[in-house]
């Protein structure tokens, strides 16, 4: 997940509000709401590809239909296809072995 990291002096951290802390934490979390959304959206658009192939293409590419279902699973804050790149690669490991 992506954080904004808002710069203010640190010397004078002693010395900060409460309430200039409170601020910095509230526009952080409102940034990374306002940012899922295109991140969420982004991630499914990749997926669609392979949910629309069929069992031979995905054999082809050396996953099954429940890997995309479980990429569709992953969290939010996490890319899917990085997920089923992974299933794949670890899958073609064990087959050469």
């Amino acid at each position: 997940m992506s954080t904004f990291e808002f710069l203010h002096r640190t010397r004078s951290r002693s010395h900060e509000s409460p309430a200039v802390s409170c601020i910095f934490v509230l526009l952080n979390v409102a940034a990374s709401a306002i940012l899922w959304l295109p991140r969420f959206w982004a991630h499914r658009t990749q997926l669609a590809p392979f949910a629309s192939m069929n069992t031979r293409e995905l054999q082809d590419l050396g996953l099954k239909s429940c890997d995309v279902a479980n990429a569709f699973a992953q969290p939010n804050e996490q890319d899917p296809t990085v997920y089923l790149a992974t299933v794949a690669r670890e899958r073609r490991q064990r087959s050469q072995t």
